[in-house]
């Protein structure tokens, strides 16, 4: 057996496995219906570039790139960067949402221990 065909079995047990753990999540409800829609469609589409990946030789060829390979560790690239800018700023909003809780409540604390000290 050649290396594209242990590629593609990982993929597929990649993807299946990922289906699961979305569909649990869900289960959990820890993920939305239309958030599970998204992901679900995203693991089917990984699993069919990995049983087929000629399919998206429409987008490769135009883009001039040598080989599949090449175009996924741009679009990896691209996505890992827009991942960290996305995580980057969820963690400064709730950093500040906690700040704005902190002081509230170091405020409160500090008016109840004034009024039972008066």
């Amino acid at each position: 057996m050649n290396t594209t065909f242990w590629i593609q079995f990982l993929g597929i047990i990649f993807g299946s496995a990922m289906i699961y753990f979305s569909f649990v999540k869900y289960k959990k409800q820890e993920i939305s219906s239309s958030e599970v829609t998204v992901w679900m469609g995203g693991w089917v589409m990984l699993m069919a570039v990995a049983i087929s990946p000629g399919i998206i030789d429409f987008i490769i060829e135009p883009l001039n790139f040598y080989r599949r390979l090449d175009f996924f560790v741009v679009i990896g690239f691209f996505v890992l960067l827009a991942l960290g800018f996305y995580n980057y700023g969820v963690m400064k909003k709730l950093e500040r949402k906690l700040e704005i809780f902190v002081r509230k409540d170091a405020v409160l604390s500090a008016e109840k221990k004034k009024e039972d000290g008066s």
